[in-house]
């Protein structure tokens, strides 16, 4: 029995082995499944507080409101009586803008003062000449070309004058003499270019004059003078008050001039006609005071008419047409101006061809009256060591003078 019953219990031993391996199978896996789990649960709890902490650092929009934060505090300390509570961040951001804009706005402003001080400073002092008469209209005309040579480089300027002279002598005059009526028109102009390192002068001036003497049987009326005359020159600067210059004059006459009681003639249109050409340096230490000293220069003597006029009257031979002369010469002006009413222009030229030498003086003395009336004075000597008159045997002094009283303009 024992040996049944022994049997009979082998197959329950077996099942309940097979039983309790299952069972430890079982635990195994719920205690792997369990630590998974925790790993698993770890795992999330590091992944949710890394994302937490990552939620907890400041990202941009956080600093963007420190800032709008900051800015609102301080507006609220600019804009007193206002507090942050009442103002939305909008409006501290739009009133700080317009804030910053008005000091950018009174910045510019004060700039703007300061460069408008600087340029004030640095334009030329608009001065009216000195007066012995009190003239607005000259003081305006003053202004405004002043003016006009701040705007542009070039210089016009114009003046016409015209001199009447009209004496009667009856045959029946105790003391004697003759009728007579004189006319002189002088006609000036000048066209300038200036800047700071070149400058370009052209004067141009016509003179002609005429009397009739009741003496003179033979001429109605005679030529008492007769200019026409163009000088150019231009300088280039080299250092302050000191320039290179090239210059070039040209001087005739248009009317024939006769001899008083004679029809010998004393000069004629293109008889002479006279060409300078000079290169040197000029010198101008002062205002309107110019020294031209020239090594090099050019003078040419033309006679259209040798026929009726005396080439020897101009410094060439008998017969000779055209005389052409290389050397030296030195030219000086001056214009000296004391007071509106007066102008004293003084003209100097010398020339040399190192066998001759000519020197020519000419001084003019305006005095103006009023805007329409002036008086001229002027002494004009001259010495030609190469001109020696009919009759002569050295060269003289030569001089004229004249003083007239009549109409004057000046165009601007």
């Amino acid at each position: 029995m024992t040996d049944r019953f022994t049997q009979v219990e082998r197959p329950k031993d077996r099942g309940n082995a097979a039983q309790s391996k299952k069972t430890y199978l079982k635990i195994k896996v719920f205690i792997i499944a369990g630590l998974f789990c925790a790993a698993m649960n770890v795992t999330a709890q590091q992944l949710y507080t890394d994302t937490f902490r990552l939620q907890d650092q400041p990202t941009t929009a956080d600093i963007d409101l420190v800032l709008l934060d900051m800015i609102a505090q301080q507006s609220a300390q600019i804009h007193a009586g206002d507090t942050v509570d009442t103002l939305s961040i909008a409006e501290i951001m739009r009133m700080d803008s317009i804030e910053r804009e008005l000091r950018e706005i009174d910045s510019l402003r004060t700039a703007n003062a300061n460069l408008m001080t600087q340029k004030l400073e640095q334009l030329p002092t608009i001065a009216v000449e000195k007066s012995w008469v009190k003239d607005e209209v000259e003081d305006r005309n003053d202004v405004l070309q002043a003016i006009r040579n701040m705007r542009s480089p070039w210089r016009r300027e114009a003046t016409v004058m015209l001199q009447i002279t009209q004496n009667y002598v009856t045959s029946n005059w105790y003391q004697g003499g003759s009728s007579s009526f004189a006319g002189l028109g002088i006609a000036k102009g000048q066209v300038s270019y200036i800047s700071d390192r070149f400058t370009w002068e052209n004067t141009g001036e016509w003179r002609i004059g005429g009397s009739t003497v009741s003496a003179d049987s033979l001429h109605k009326v005679n030529t008492t003078d007769d200019l026409f005359r163009i000088y150019s020159k231009a300088n280039l600067r080299i250092v302050p008050k000191l320039f290179t210059s090239i210059s070039a004059e040209i001087e005739t006459r248009l009317l024939p001039t006769y001899k008083s009681n004679s029809m010998e003639l004393k000069s004629a249109p293109f008889s002479p006609f006279r060409f300078n050409a000079a290169f040197g340096i000029d010198y101008k230490p002062v205002k309107n005071l110019s020294i031209s000293v020239s090594p090099v220069s050019y003078k040419v003597i033309h006679i259209a008419d040798t026929a009726r006029v005396l080439s020897t009257d101009y410094g060439l031979e008998a017969g000779q047409r055209t005389q052409h002369n290389i050397g030296s010469s030195v030219r000086v002006e001056y214009t000296w101006k004391p007071v509106r009413e007066v102008a004293l222009e003084t003209k100097f030229f010398c020339y040399t061809n190192y066998h001759h030498v000519e020197l020519d003086l000419e001084v003019n003395c305006d005095f103006i009256i009023n805007r329409f009336l002036s008086a001229q004075l002027m002494l004009h000597p001259r010495y030609d060591s190469s001109v020696i008159m009919t009759g002569d045997t050295h060269a003289k002094i030569q001089f004229r003078e004249l003083l007239s009283v009549g109409f004057a303009h000046k165009f601007r």
